[in-house]
Formats: structure tokens, C-alpha cells, sequence
């Protein structure tokens, strides 16, 4: 309520209750302008008995003051007068009046009628015409006057009062011992006073008396000699009055003390509290509380959101009160928010329909800081994704809403970027929006552009437009210093020269996240940029040697580097080919072949020489690497392109021969015969033929070589002879001299053997011997045998046909020459290799009779 608003000009019914002067019968309407039935529960609800001496406290007139009574429970505001004009009735008893002034509840409230003011413009013995209402003037009761009278009773005692008649008690007020009361009107002060410290609303129940008598009655505070039945007893200025019982009475009374204790006048309070003039029923002592909070409710509701115990309610009726341009960014802060998460819940359009009412333009911004204050977290970011969907909703009515708010959280230095960076990209993939400054956030910083990356590669559908977009913008935009995967990113799709980036760019890209190496391999595939495994070495040689690199890496490299490609560049095909390599020496690599396939596809020297400079850079000063591309080159089954290849890795780095010549070894050891046509140099051999293992190499070489070159018998009978000393052959050599001989057949064996017996004497025995341990040399030593029992007879029966010739032309033959197939003298034979000189037979000639028997000729 406002003080020193002047007077208001009102109008109310008026009724008198009493007697005819002289009459004895009982007290009935006698004059007003209201039905007397209406007239009678006014005035009867009023009554309550008449003085029972003339004492002073007693004294007339008593003045009832009535919200509403039973029979008519519409809330009014009426006042009742009980005098005595010193008449008597017919039996000479004192006749009583009781005068009612009423005022429909629409008056009073507008003119904020309190009980002081009609105090004052009772009507006295100036009744109007019959029928008609009575027209007055009444001033409104200033605030700080009801203030000045509970501050005099106490405000503690009169609030506690107050709540009482909140928690729906009947309160008597008593004299103290040796007090004197106030009169009348200053009773009524006091009945005003404790009605001034509850919303004016509740006059639409409350009633009081300045004093009672004998009857019962059901009024609610009274100024009497002692309590009734049912009544409490206060005393002004007699101790504290008890506590109410309700919560909501307690609520309020606590409340109630509260804003004193804050500061807050009394005046204040009580001005506050008679302009709350919505009806507060009697059963709903909660309106009341809710009406008292709002004598600071702005704050009270601000601290109770704050705290996480707000109503909507509340928040809608400070925002009714208070226009929004006064509440200023720390309020705003606190119930925007508010409203934004109850919008977002079950039934929330209530919510919503505030928040746009009651628009503010800091709205978007503030709604950000609460999502920042909230911290980086997966709830800030499913509260942040619920805000944009409000502020979307609410976009027809408050243009740019949106957009505002997602600004504002993408420029939140609070945020963590790797929060941003997947927020940004939820914004486009949900709601179809982006900004640039969203764009440039993310190219300038690499923590959330990553971030962002990470969540669009986890994207099953992974529409690859945006990181087209923000590709070619960090290409436009210089000195962007966050963009180095977006460099590499534009490589892979083909906007980018791989000139332009580094191996740190792109490990920034691989790092996003455990599988980005395929999708950026399909990229490469897609852009036909084979040439980014370069980049991708470090990346791809991890997965090579994991699980993933026979499964996925192996089929993906065929894809981008296909072997025998004829375009592909001599840098991509070699790394291809170490990465296949690597992926062949795992365990998961078991059946990958041991080759370097894009080599072997190479034709061309001087692509062969391209090829081996690439290995060099790549391999660099990697031991592991280098061992592998040597075992690798070398392979199962020699090749001419990676024996090239190898060639030149010898002369780069000279100290590779040693792992050569170690791979080599172990392979001519386990199998010789597919190794022995590589044109090893010089050195090579030489570096070879010292080593334990291979002292063999060099005479199986040369016997191939001249077996192949059609040396003689006696060369390569020289050249076993040289190779076995003792009659020792290797097991190589011997393996080589089988191979060919039984691809020349037995005649060559047989000259082969004869040869070896003139280098030396027995060797030739002792080879056959060797060879049929083993069952290819058994197999040809038998077809030898065969051969030579069949030359053996058809020479004996050539020489038979010619001494039957010669016998019947009456010549005696000859002795028979020897076999034109053996022209070397009758020898002791050395016995096989494995026998010891001295078992050799004494004074016995030995025969040939079968490579393998020897015929003692006795």
C-alpha cells in the first residue's frame, strides 16, 4: 500500500439491530438498506452478549470487525457497533443497538480498507433515509501508523500473534495484571496492527472484537477478561505467545521475523503486506506465506532457486512484479536458467510460456554461463543440447536466439575445448546449424577441431561435408596455427599437395582417434593419394605389427598402392612393401607371403633404382627396419629385382653385407639349389667363403657353372677333386653332382668316374659310394649299373661273333682288348670313403664288376 494517497469516497449498506423504545419482546431489524436476512447474519454473528456492569473495560460501544460469516461466507468488510443510548425496553431493562456497516470485498480491497479507517468514519446516530446506503469518506490508514503500533506492542509479540490467527486458533487477548487497556479506538489500533502484520487478503476471514461478553462466539481475536474454551490467552507486554502448530504458520512466523531481522522496516513489512489483497482462504495458509515472501520476494526467490528449492509460481510472479530490464544479469542469471530446465521437463510448457512472456535479450548468454559454470561435463553437455532445443523453439518469436546461445558457449574460454570441439559437431548434425565462428574456433584450436574430428570419425554415417568445409576454409585462412591435421585432412581428400603438410600433421589427424589410419586410407584411396603413407608411416607401422594390420592394413594397402600399378611412385610402393613385410612377421602375419610384391612387379632399372633410394630414406638409420628389408628382399625364392635392390643397399650402406651374407647363409644351408644362380659379386662370394657353413659354395658354384657351360669330364672331376679332399664330398656337392648327372644320364656318369680315378685314384669308386646313400643317387647309380651290363654283353657278344669269324677263316684270336669304355690299366680299388686304409686286401686284384659289388677275381 502507498501512504498519502488521500481519501477515498466509499459506499456500504447499513442495518440496526434492537428494539422499539417500550417494547418487550426481542431485538429484531429495525431499519437499513440490506434484506434483513443478510442483515441478521451480520449483525447476530456480531453478537456476543452485552456488558454485565458498567466497568470501565466494559464500557460501550464494542466494535466487531467481520470478513465473512457462515451463513454468507462471501468475503466482505464489515464493522458492527454495539451501544446503549441509556432507553430501556418494557420490562425496563437497557436496550441495546447494534449498528452494521458493510462494504462489498471489491471496495474495501481497492481502497485498502483497514479497521482503523472505518474506526473512524462510523456513522454515529447520522443514519440515512430508509433503504437508502450510506456515502462516506475514509482515509486510507498510513502504513507507518499500524507499524508505530506493533512496533510499540513489539513486533515479536505481535508476529507471533499474527501466526496464530494464520494456524486457524482463536485468540483472546487479556489485560495484564495492574494494566490498563487502551479505549476503544485504541483497541481497535491494536486488533488493526496484528491484522497489518498477515496479507490483507486474510481480512476476507479474519474477525475481532474489541471486547466480548458472556455468549459464545467464533471470532478470532478479541480483547476480553479472560480466555474461553478453546481460546488462546496473549498478553501484550506478559511473555512470548506460544508457538503456532502448522507448518505453514511456523513457515510464515519464521519468515515473518526473518525480513525484520534482515533489515527490513516494519513499515515496510506492513506496506508490503496491505497491498497483498488476493483472497487468502482460510484452509490455504500457504497463500499466505507466499504473499509475505513477496515482500522481498525477488530475493527470497532468487536465494531459493539459487538453492535448488524454487516454484515456478514464485518465479512467475516476481517476473510479474518486477519487469525484467530491472532485474539486473545476476538476478536473470538465477531464474532464466531456471526457467530453461523446467521448460525442458515434464510439462513444461507453463515454463516456456514465461521464459517468451517474460524475454529477456541476455537470455541466450546467460543460459551459456550456466552451461560453463556447470562445468565440462556430459551433463552440461546434454543440459547445453536441451537449451538449444528451447531456444530453436522459441526462434520465430526471438530471432536469433539460437544462434546467440551457441556463440556464446563456443567462445566460453571457461569451457574445455575438447567439450566444445564435439558440441560444435552436435549442433550441425542435430539441428542442421553451424556458425563461423564455430568454424574458426575449430581450426584455431587443435584440442577441440580434434575433439570434433573424434566425434564425427565415431559417426556410423560419417558424412564427411563438414571436414570438407572446414578443410578448405583453414586452406583459405592464413596463419591458421591450429590447423595441421585440416592440412592433412585436405590431402586425403584431394584439395591439399602433399607438399604442403608434415608427418606432424598428420599423426595430429591419426591420433583422433584408434581407427582414423582406415578411414584416412579410404580417403587416400577415394582422392587416389597413394603418396600419404609417407606421412602416415608412423601410424601405419604401429598398426602393422598389432592385430589390426593382416585384417584390415594388408587389404587396405592393396587398395591404395595395388602391386604392379604402373604409375604408382617409387615412395608409396616401398613403404607399401615394408608395411607388407611387417605384417608378414607377426604372428597374425603367418600366411602372408614373404615378399615385397610391389617390387617384384618392377621391371625397369632405373624405377628398380627409385625404388631402393626410397627404401634407403624410409629405412634411415633403423636397425630393425633394415634387418627386415634385407630378410624380406632376399625372401623364399631368389628374385632379380629385389636381388637389385639389395645390390644397391650394399652399396649405400656397406655394413648391410653382413646381414646379407647372414640371410644367405641360412638359406643356402637349408636349401642351396634356388640361391645358386644369383649373380653374387666377388666380394660377396669371397665374404661367403668364409664362413664356416659355406665353405661348400664356392666348387658347387663353379661345377654348376661348368656343367652348365659344358666343361669335360676331367675339369669336373678337377673340380670335385679339389673340393673333396680325403674323398669327403658335401653334402651340397654331392647333391649337385646327382642333380646333374641324372639329368645328362650314366654314360657321362661313367666317363665322370673314370675321370675322377685319373685325378685320383679311388675317388671315383668312393663318389658312387656317397651318391647312393641318398636315394636320387641310388636311383641314377642303378641306371649306371644297368647301362654298363648292357654295353658289357653286347661287347661280349660282339667279341664272340668275331673269334667264330676268325675261327672258321682258320685264325686263332687274339686276346680280347679290353672294353673301349675302360682304357685305363687294372687298379687296386681304394676302398669306400668310410673304410680305414689298413682293411684293405693284400696281394688281391680288384674288378669292377657293378659300381656298387667288388668280384674278388680268384
Amino acid at each position: 500500500m502507498n501512504d498519502g494517497l488521500g481519501t477515498v469516497r466509499l459506499t456500504a449498506d447499513w442495518a440496526v439491530l434492537g428494539k422499539h423504545p417500550g417494547q418487550a419482546m426481542g431485538y429484531d431489524v429495525l431499519d437499513g438498506s440490506l434484506p434483513a436476512d443478510r442483515a441478521k447474519a451480520y449483525l447476530w454473528g456480531a453478537t456476543t452478549g452485552v456488558p454485565d456492569s458498567r466497568t470501565p473495560t466494559e464500557s460501550l460501544p464494542w466494535r466487531v470487525f467481520l470478513g465473512s460469516v457462515s451463513k454468507d461466507p462471501a468475503p466482505v468488510c464489515a464493522v458492527v457497533e454495539t451501544t446503549w443510548d441509556g432507553c430501556t425496553d418494557g420490562t425496563g431493562a437497557p436496550s441495546y443497538a447494534w449498528r452494521l456497516l458493510l462494504l462489498e470485498w471489491s471496495q474495501a480491497r481497492t481502497a485498502g480498507l483497514t479497521w482503523s479507517a472505518l474506526d473512524h468514519v462510523l456513522p454515529d446516530d447520522r443514519l440515512p433515509a430508509t433503504g437508502a446506503r450510506v456515502s462516506f469518506s475514509a482515509s486510507r490508514t498510513p502504513a507507518a501508523e499500524l507499524a508505530a503500533t506493533v512496533d510499540g506492542l513489539s513486533f515479536d509479540w505481535t508476529a507471533r500473534v499474527a501466526a496464530l490467527l494464520l494456524d486457524n486458533r482463536q485468540v483472546a487477548i487479556t489485560n495484564p495484571p495492574g494494566a490498563v487497556l487502551p479505549d476503544t479506538s485504541g483497541r481497535v489500533r491494536v486488533l488493526d496492527a496484528i491484522c497489518s502484520l498477515l496479507p490483507y487478503g486474510c481480512r476476507a476471514w479474519l474477525s475481532a472484537a474489541t471486547w466480548t461478553g458472556q455468549s459464545e462466539h467464533t471470532l478470532r481475536l478479541v480483547f476480553a477478561a479472560a480466555a474461553r474454551s478453546g481460546q488462546l490467552e496473549v498478553r501484550p507486554g506478559a511473555g512470548s505467545p506460544p508457538e503456532p502448530q502448522g507448518a505453514a504458520a511456523r513457515s510464515y512466523l519464521s519468515e515473518l521475523l526473518r525480513l525484520r531481522a534482515s533489515g527490513r522496516s516494519t513499515a515496510d513489512l506492513v506496506g508490503h503486506l496491505l497491498g497483498a489483497d488476493d483472497v487468502v482462504p482460510l484452509r490455504s495458509p500457504e497463500a499466505a506465506v507466499r504473499a509475505l515472501r513477496e515482500a522481498d520476494l525477488l530475493e527470497s526467490v532468487v536465494e531459493q532457486v539459487g538453492q535448488g528449492h524454487g516454484h515456478l509460481r514464485d518465479v512467475r510472479r516476481v517476473l510479474e512484479l518486477h519487469p525484467v530490464h530491472t532485474l539486473g544479469e545476476s538476478r536473470l542469471g538465477v531464474l532464466v536458467p531456471f526457467l530453461a530446465q523446467r521448460a525442458l521437463g515434464t510439462g513444461g510448457d507453463l515454463a516456456q510460456a514465461v521464459l517468451q512472456q517474460h524475454w529477456s535479450p541476455s537470455a541466450p548468454h546467460l543460459l551459456a554461463r550456466d552451461i560453463v559454470l556447470s562445468g565440462s561435463t556430459q551433463h552440461s553437455f546434454e543440459r547445453a543440447r536441451g537449451y538449444l532445443r528451447l531456444m530453436n523453439a522459441l526462434e520465430t518469436d526471438h530471432p536469433g536466439a539460437f544462434d546467440d546461445l551457441f556463440t556464446a558457449l563456443v567462445g566460453a574460454t571457461n569451457q574445455d575445448p575438447s567439450w566444445t570441439g564435439p558440441f560444435v559437431y552436435m549442433v550441425e548434425n542435430e539441428f542442421g546449424r553451424r556458425t563461423d565462428a564455430a568454424d574458426a574456433f575449430l581450426i584455431r584450436s587443435r584440442e577441440a577441431g580434434l575433439a570434433w574430428l573424434r566425434t564425427l570419425l565415431k559417426n556410423e554415417t560419417r558424412d564427411l561435408a563438414p571436414l570438407r568445409r572446414l578443410a578448405e576454409r583453414a586452406r583459405r585462412t592464413a596463419g591458421s596455427g591450429g590447423s595441421g591435421w585440416l592440412r592433412f585432412a585436405g590431402i586425403l581428400i584431394g584439395i591439399n599437395a602433399p607438399d604442403h603438410t608434415s608427418a606432424y600433421d598428420a599423426d595430429e589427424f591419426l591420433r583422433a582417434a584408434d581407427d582414423t589410419w582406415r578411414i584416412a586410407l579410404d580417403l587416400a584411396e577415394a582422392a587416389g593419394r597413394p603418396t600419404v603413407t609417407g606421412l602416415m608411416w608412423p601410424r601405419l607401422r604401429e598398426v602393422a605389427q598389432g592385430p589390426d594390420g593382416r585384417r584390415h592394413l594388408l587389404p587396405a594397402l592393396d587398395r591404395l598402392v595395388p602391386p604392379g600399378r604402373p604409375d604408382t611412385a617409387a615412395d608409396a610402393a616401398a613403404d607399401a612393401d615394408l608395411l607388407h613385410a611387417l605384417i608378414a612377421c607377426t604372428p597374425d602375419g603367418a600366411t602372408v607371403p614373404w615378399a615385397m610384391p610391389r617390387l617384384r612387379q618392377i621391371t625397369d632399372r632405373g624405377a628398380q633404382d627409385a625404388y631402393a633410394s626410397a627404401l634407403i630414406r624410409r629405412i634411415g638409420f633403423d636397425s630393425n627396419l633394415k634387418q627386415l628389408a634385407v630378410d624380406t628382399l632376399l625372401g623364399d625364392t631368389p628374385d632379380a629385382s629385389s636381388w637389385q635392390v639389395l645390390r644397391l643397399l650394399m652399396e649405400h650402406w656397406p655394413l648391410t653385407e653382413s646381414l646379407v651374407c647372414d640371410g644367405l647363409e641360412q638359406r643356402l644351408t637349408e636349401d642351396h639349389h634356388r640361391w645358386l644362380d644369383l649373380a653374387f659379386p666377388e666380394d660377396l662370394v669371397a665374404a661367403l667363403d668364409r664362413r664356416q657353413r659355406l665353405t661348400w659354395l664356392r666348387p658347387v658354384r663353379d661345377f654348376r657353372k661348368a656343367a652348365r657351360g659344358g666343361e669335360s669330364s676331367e675339369d669336373l672331376a678337377r673340380i670335385i677333386a679339389g673340393a673333396s679332399p680325403y674323398h669327403r664330398f658335401s653334402p651340397q656337392l654331392l647333391d649337385e653332382i646327382t642333380a646333374h648327372l641324372t639329368d645328362r644320364g650314366p654314360r657321362d656318369g661313367y666317363l665322370l668316374r673314370v675321370a675322377l680315378d685319373a685325378t685320383a685314384p679311388g675317388m671315383g669308386q668312393n663318389l658312387y659310394a656317397a651318391m647312393a646313400r641318398e636315394e636320387r643317387g641310388r636311383a641314377f647309380c642303378e641306371r649306371l649299373a644297368a647301362f654298363l651290363r648292357d654295353e658289357m654283353a653286347a661287347y661280349e657278344h660282339t667279341a664272340a661273333a668275331l673269334e667264330a669269324t676268325l675261327r672258321s677263316a682258320g685264325q686263332v684270336p687274339a686276346a680280347a682288348p679290353p672294353p673301349p669304355w675302360d682304357t685305363s690299366p687294372p687298379r687296386a680299388a681304394l676302398p669306400p670313403v668310410d673304410q680305414p686304409q689298413h682293411a684293405q686286401k693284400r696281394g688281391r686284384r680288384w674288378h669292377i664288376a657293378h659300381p656298387l659289388r667288388f668280384r674278388d677275381p680268384r
